[in-house]
């Protein structure tokens, strides 16, 4: 079960991207259930003036800012060992719902605050359950340096667990605190004749409990394909810095996900995405392959 409750491996819940102003480009999110997304996508409404906005290694403008919601669901059956061969598991299904706002407090400091709902279900050998408060999530992004096409960053993101002392094993991996601390970098540029741009982001995953600490290296291509749509290339790669502990932690574990899809901006403030994902490579780490719904509405 290594890297279970990472809070990564589709864009993770943070990490609505966009290109530059004025491109009204999207947010990135992961697998879902479908009944929970519709649902969350109906209750965002006209809310708010509409206004450009980024994110990603971008800050948004003082004054600014957006709401994302993010459903995520996954199943798997299958697990890499540790010799990366894939091997039948224990089955699994999983859902996360993430509600993220961002908001410009300077025109160089975003303020990040993501509540989360998860669902987790374990098939036999004894099956087990888990549907409550995931990861609260409380931060801040901080422009270091921005030019024409290029921009630096630096983003501090404490994760808080809501499952308490669930004495569920489908908790497992959400149990405990988390601080994410990440650099991340944008670059816009010309491909192919079409607007696109690059985001990279490095991250340093201290958490706490018997899970180990990890390594983030998250990708995104984006192209603006036509005025409305944008096709992504996402890769969300982590690495645990040796084993953690316990029956669930006790072997150090990688995995690397692979997440395609478009996005389409509905209006010049609301944004959908579909995506799908799945992990193509990993060793100590379960194949998981799911499907990804957003909507990000920019005031």
């Amino acid at each position: 079960m290594g890297g279970r409750g990472d809070g990564s491996g589709r864009g993770a819940g943070l990490r609505a991207i966009q290109a530059r102003p004025r491109r009204h480009a999207l947010a990135f999110i992961p697998p879902l259930d479908l009944a929970l997304a519709l649902g969350m996508l109906l209750g965002l409404g006209c809310l708010f003036t509409p206004r450009p906005a980024l994110a990603g290694a971008w800050t948004l403008p003082a004054g600014g800012g957006q709401v994302i919601v993010q459903t995520t669901v996954a199943t798997s059956n299958q697990e890499f060992g540790p010799s990366s061969d894939l091997l039948s598991s224990r089955p699994y299904d999983k859902a996360e719902v993430d509600l993220v706002f961002e908001y410009g407090a300077t025109d160089w400091l975003t303020l990040i605050a993501a509540p989360q709902f998860l669902a987790v279900r374990l098939g036999e050998p004894g099956s087990a359950s888990y549907a409550g408060p995931g990861y609260t999530s409380l931060g801040a992004r901080v422009r270091l340096y921005e030019s024409e096409t290029f921009v630096l960053s630096a983003q501090a993101v404490a994760r808080i667990s809501g499952t308490g002392n669930s004495q569920s094993a489908a908790a497992v991996g959400y149990e405990d605190g988390e601080l994410d601390l990440r650099v991340l970098a944008g670059l816009s540029f010309t491909l192919f004749g079409k607007p696109a741009y690059l985001d990279l982001q490095a991250a340093q995953r201290q958490r706490s409990g018997p899970p180990p600490d990890e390594f983030h290296l998250d990708a995104t291509l984006g192209v603006r394909v036509a005025e409305r749509w944008q096709v992504l290339a996402q890769s969300f790669n982590v690495v645990s810095e040796g084993a953690g502990e316990g029956p669930y932690f006790g072997a150090s574990y990688e995995y690397y996900k692979l997440q395609l899809g478009a996005a389409y901006d509905w209006t010049p403030a609301l944004t959908l995405q579909l995506s799908v994902v799945g992990t193509y490579f990993a060793r100590n780490a379960p194949q998981e392959n799911g499907l990804v719904l957003s909507a990000q509405y920019r005031f």
